[in-house]
């Protein structure tokens, strides 16, 4: 029999059980892709991650995978893959900051690893300068959503943009319409060829977290996703240019509920509105669970 150890973290949480699980297989030397495929099926996770000698120049190279498909790049798993590498000493270990270049599919990924009390506690992944695409119209962002144009925000108009993913970021009008948002599944396919992945949100009526947010993923095998990293930095960036959120600060944007694994996802920016040079993501990584899976030799 052949052995895998694998770590589950929690990642964007902020207590036991919350934020969105992870499964990193840090020695996956000798896997097959679709024996990795079958795995990521197996631990039915938003994704799982599968760590391998570095080939590039990067501390390590990373592969993700959803329960139905391989991603090119996400958040939470680079986070949490990032914390991981720093605990399992594969990257060694730097207080109070350890910088981890990644070698995901998209190329490298850096991420700083907050050292707490001499543990790997907090990640924050530089997703680099978004790009932004077709702006989404009002019945189509509607329809997609199960919901009426009443429920979109009245003044923000729909976009899709990317760092890493696409995503089609979609302005509710308040997190009641959020509430009862959700898909529907007869036009997602025709509405991700045109645009890209579903993420709407709505402003809160509080200090922090200033927005909540909800990812619709279904067609990937995950039908909604409890934290979403790389849906967050899109969202940073759509809020970036419209002069919503500015250089230098972090916000606090909450996702998940919904889910019964509520998250909590700081976003910022550096550059300007229009000329934007990063866009930054971050969150706690929690250990929960080490365990070890075995497959035929």
């Amino acid at each position: 029999m052949r052995a895998y150890r694998f770590v589950q973290v929690d990642v964007f949480g902020f207590g036991p059980f919350t934020g969105n699980p992870l499964a990193v297989f840090p020695a996956a030397q000798g896997l097959t892709d679709a024996e990795m495929q079958a795995i990521a099926r197996e631990m039915n996770l938003s994704e799982t991650t599968f760590v391998t000698e570095p080939t590039g120049g990067g501390d390590v190279r990373v592969r993700i995978f959803t329960p139905g498909m391989e991603l090119p790049f996400a958040g939470h798993p680079s986070l949490g893959t990032a914390c991981s590498v720093v605990r399992l000493g594969l990257v060694p270990l730097v207080a109070p900051v350890t910088p981890v270049c990644l070698e995901l599919n998209v190329g490298p990924t850096m991420v700083d690893v907050h050292i707490v009390d001499g543990e790997p506690a907090h990640a924050v992944m530089h997703q680099g300068a978004p790009h932004y695409g077709a702006r989404i119209p009002r019945a189509e962002a509607a329809a997609a959503l199960a919901l009426s144009e009443d429920d979109l925000h009245p003044e923000l108009l729909g976009r899709r943009v990317g760092t890493g993913l696409d995503y089609a970021i979609i302005p509710l009008r308040n997190t009641e319409a959020l509430r009862r948002a959700w898909f529907a599944i007869d036009r997602l396919a025709a509405f991700e060829e045109s645009y890209a992945e579903l993420y709407p949100f709505a402003f809160t009526d509080g200090e922090e977290p200033f927005a909540e947010a909800r990812c619709f993923g279904p067609l990937g095998g995950v039908v909604e996703d409890p934290a979403t990293g790389s849906a967050a930095g899109p969202l940073a960036a759509y809020l970036a240019e419209r002069g919503i959120l500015h250089a230098g600060e972090t916000r606090v944007l909450s996702q998940g509920q919904y889910t019964g694994r509520p998250s909590r996802l700081e976003i910022g920016v550096a550059g300007e509105p229009g000329a934007l040079t990063d866009v930054l993501v971050g969150g706690a990584v929690v250990p929960m669970i080490v365990g070890e899976l075995t497959l035929p030799a």
